[in-house]
């Protein structure tokens, strides 16, 4: 199927049946596919991962040195800002993201607390959470 978008975006990720998030330079668009219409825009820098909760109900945008978490309609919860570069994240059964950067493993709340769970040698990849 093919789009006709007012901008070019850099990048496309899944946001859920019918829907797309478009990245672009400085902000991040919730697109319907079906209603060919953006239905809601964040302004956000780089994003380079995207990685939603299992219930669908929480997105977090990871950029190089930030986190972003949003509802599901790409309503900012809260932002969080590292000084080293984030590396990989996953939501776990509960609603808390588990984040890593090159030494630490992190969670992030979406009402913004956040904190070191553990901190590590050499950098660590998550993928999935399973059992808190």
């Amino acid at each position: 199927k093919k789009l006709a978008l007012a901008t070019s975006p850099d990048q496309i990720f899944f946001a859920g049946s019918g829907l797309l998030l478009l990245s672009e330079e400085e902000c991040v668009t919730l697109y319907d596919i079906q209603q060919k219409k953006a239905l809601a825009t964040l302004n956000v820098g780089r994003i380079r991962y995207v990685v939603w909760s299992a219930d669908m109900q929480h997105v977090a945008l990871l950029g190089k040195h930030s986190i972003t978490i949003c509802d599901k309609r790409l309503v900012q919860q809260c932002s969080i800002l590292e000084t080293i570069r984030v590396k990989s994240a996953a939501w776990d059964d509960s609603g808390v993201l588990i984040y890593t950067t090159l030494n630490h493993i992190k969670y992030a709340l979406p009402n913004g607390d956040s904190g070191i769970i553990r901190t590590r040698a050499g950098p660590i990849y998550i993928t999935l959470v399973q059992n808190g």
